[in-house]
């Protein structure tokens, strides 16, 4: 039961990943970061390694779909996502649930960016001029971690109210 409930979550994290990227958006590489919902609501649900699976399909899948599987894109968004989501998982942990999705999507955003531009800057450019980029990213970063992880709280909420558990 498990298992088709995370293949139906990494299902739905791929839809959204496919949809956002149609989304225009005022700097090129910026993405909202919805399909991360899915991401935080299977850390607290399923545990760090499920949602890590779920971000790695999501990135597989969605760089297939949009015909950018082993591109620079590519890369890039498996970087920053396998950071954000090791580093979110790691943070969940040791707050023993104490921190709010909100607090843990907000620390994910930012290990997302850093792990982008750490590649873009070893792989890609060769130069550490790019971390001169984290300030903005950043600030294009708040607010949509901020409502990540609210939306995702509210998720969370509303299957545990529906009676929903891991084991059910």
């Amino acid at each position: 039961m498990n298992e088709t409930r995370l293949a139906s979550l990494a299902a739905a994290a791929v839809v959204i990943h496919t949809l956002e990227g149609m989304i225009p958006m005022p700097v090129p590489w910026m993405r909202l970061g919805l399909a991360n919902i899915v991401t935080l609501v299977v850390l607290s649900l399923f545990g760090l390694g499920s949602a890590l699976m779920v971000t790695v399909v999501r990135v597989v899948v969605g760089s297939l779909i949009a015909g950018q599987l082993l591109g620079p894109g590519f890369f890039l968004a498996l970087a920053g996502g396998t950071a954000a989501t090791v580093g979110m998982g790691l943070l969940h942990k040791a707050a023993g649930g104490g921190l709010s999705l909100v607090g843990v999507s907000l620390a994910g955003a930012f290990l997302h960016n850093v792990a982008q531009l750490a590649v873009a800057g070893l792989i890609y450019t060769r130069h550490a001029g790019v971390l001169y980029l984290l300030p903005v990213l950043m600030g294009l970063a708040l607010p949509t971690g901020l409502v990540t992880g609210w939306l995702a709280e509210r998720v969370v909420r509303r299957l545990k109210e529906n009676g929903e558990s891991v084991n059910g």
